[in-house]
């Protein structure tokens, strides 16, 4: 699966041969959690991605000039079971709430407007949050990065990620995603952490007919284990990722999983 996400905001380990490493960076410690929440932080980045992509097509279909109907984002609220995307519009009389659509394993749900279009408070304080995270988006990797957006698990703030596009057609971008750490209110960076090393992108081979990848390998330098945005991208890909770490581990990830790979000797 590979595709050119839509963006409202300005918007056998052989078979994979990785490519384009550039805009390196030094590279200080990044906030660290266990497998387990990096696992649940992937999915639920996978999640709002896919339900985001799918109501915007909703959306579009309904309202063909976003941009003329005042649209300035959306934001994702997702349960695990439904995810709500309410897509935000400005016409004049301040942010709120333009259009609601449910995506679940069922489908989209129909486009709605809301009888109350204000936003709550929580809401105010993620999208300002997401709004935050952006303006100190520096070093990007190209144009058009996607955000997401989840409740900090450790504490009352937020947790953004700015996550790099593909630069095309089967090209997947591992590198150049950032998470950050933002304040309950939206307003303040408290940590921002750069994901990778670099703007690493891997290009999907052409095959034959029948043929398939075993996987993706790629290697990882900025913590000992691979991180939410690897499972994220095997997810999204469809595929396994087999990650080297810095200090020589081999990991994979694959169906929401991180696991350790024991070579034998």
């Amino acid at each position: 699966m590979t595709r050119l996400r839509p963006h409202l905001f300005g918007l056998a380990l052989a078979g994979f041969v990785a490519a384009t490493p550039a805009l390196a960076e030094t590279q200080a410690p990044i906030r660290a959690f266990d497998l387990p929440q990096l696992q649940r932080m992937g999915v639920a980045l996978y999640r709002q991605d896919l339900s985001a992509w799918r109501a915007t097509d909703a959306v579009a279909a309904k309202v063909p000039d976003l941009a003329a109907a005042g649209l300035k984002g959306w934001l994702v609220e997702d349960d695990g079971t439904v995810a709500k995307v309410r897509f935000l519009r400005d016409v004049g009389e301040g942010l709120e709430v333009g259009y609601d659509v449910e995506v679940s394993a069922k489908g989209v749900g129909p486009v709605t407007e809301p009888a109350n279009r204000r936003l709550t408070g929580e809401e105010r304080a993620m999208f300002a949050a997401r709004q935050t995270a952006a303006s100190f988006l520096s070093g990007a990797c190209r144009p058009g990065y996607n955000s997401a957006i989840l409740k900090d698990p450790d504490g009352d703030g937020w947790l953004v990620w700015m996550l790099a596009p593909s630069p095309g057609q089967g090209v997947i971008p591992v590198g150049g995603h950032y998470r950050f750490t933002i304040s309950a209110d939206g307003s303040t960076v408290e940590e921002r952490d750069a994901l990778s090393a670099s703007c690493l992108t891997v290009t999907q081979p052409k095959l034959p007919p029948g043929a398939k990848t075993e996987g993706m390998v790629v290697s990882h330098l900025v913590s000992p284990t691979p991180l939410e945005t690897h499972v994220f991208l095997s997810l999204l890909y469809r595929q396994p990722m087999y990650v080297t770490t810095g200090k020589g581990e081999l990991w994979v990830v694959g169906s929401g999983q991180i696991a350790p790979v024991r070579l034998k000797p």
